[in-house]
């Protein structure tokens, strides 16, 4: 099971989500790209989306959700040969 990542946002606010990737094996990891889309979760298509602020093995992205309510942030990174996802759960209130 994937863990689920959790963050409040007051509306009108807009914050950093900020991810470090680590590998299970010696070396250093470097992302070469990633990007974020800010879905809100009575939608089909994302409110949001851009490019990540990348260093070395930190992604940050800057999201501001304009409405309340729940909404999906999905962060695709580069780590190859792979692509990988991670998803964070935001409250809007």
């Amino acid at each position: 099971m994937l863990p689920v990542y959790k963050r409040s946002w007051i509306l009108g606010e807009d914050k950093y989500v900020e991810l470090e990737v680590c590998s299970t094996q010696k070396g250093e990891v470097t992302i070469p790209s990633a990007s974020w889309s800010l879905t809100p979760e009575t939608a089909v298509e994302a409110e949001q989306s851009g490019a990540c602020e990348v260093e070395g093995n930190r992604i940050r992205a800057l999201i501001e959700p304009q409405k309340t309510g729940n909404y999906t942030l999905e962060i695709t990174y580069e780590l190859p040969p792979e692509t990988r996802k991670v998803r964070v759960m935001v409250d809007v209130h």
